[in-house]
């Protein structure tokens, strides 16, 4: 796989996936995730590795750089479905790529109640609403309970996350949603808080 600027995108990685090992090139990002990258045109991918970074000839910071513009250039392809409270994105398999985009979600910040609530539950997953909308996370927390009762690849987090000041972090709401009646109930992954900015 020959890595160019031009190719590589980030994605997240929940940590303990059997897709990573101690070979794949990985930044830190918020308690139980961290950020891969893979290249486009999507296919099969499959996250790099550090020798194929140092074959390349490529700095880790301009890896990096390059990952968020390409990030950028994807995002204008982005969709949002569904109607208030809860709304998801579509982005050809990377939605949960969307998380580094800071300037992306500064767009949307004033377009719910609350702060940015979002639940990214697998790579190709991430609903989002309000943290002032009962309604809007208790749809979250249903969504994502489903997807991790289901199971499938590239599971990342059964939190919910909030952005705060432009940053992530786990969601922890003074008022729960109250459990769904028939609703699976899904342990939940503790994630420590921390800074969500990759970079």
């Amino acid at each position: 796989m020959q890595v160019t600027r031009a190719t590589v995108l980030p994605v997240l990685v929940r940590v303990g996936d059997a897709e990573v090992s101690p070979a794949h090139l990985t930044d830190p990002f918020l308690g139980g995730l961290t950020v891969g990258y893979t290249l486009e045109p999507a296919g099969r991918r499959r996250l790099l590795t550090w020798p194929e970074l140092e074959r390349s000839g490529l700095p880790h910071r301009e890896l990096w750089r390059a990952a968020a513009a390409n990030l950028y250039r994807l995002l204008e392809r982005v969709a949002i479905h569904g109607q208030p409270p809860a709304l998801m994105l579509s982005l050809d398999g990377l939605e949960s790529s969307a998380l580094l985009a800071h300037a992306f979600w500064d767009d949307l910040a004033g377009s719910v109640p609350g702060d940015l609530v979002v639940g990214v539950p697998a790579r190709d997953v991430v609903i989002f609403t309000g943290a002032h909308s009962h309604s809007g996370l208790r749809k979250l927390r249903r969504a994502v309970d489903r997807v991790f009762f289901a199971g499938g690849p590239h599971l990342l987090s059964s939190d919910l996350l909030v952005r705060r000041r432009r940053r992530w972090e786990v969601f922890a709401p003074e008022w729960e949603p109250p459990p769904v009646p028939g609703s699976p109930v899904v342990p939940r992954q503790r994630m420590s808080l921390s800074n969500g900015s990759a970079h």
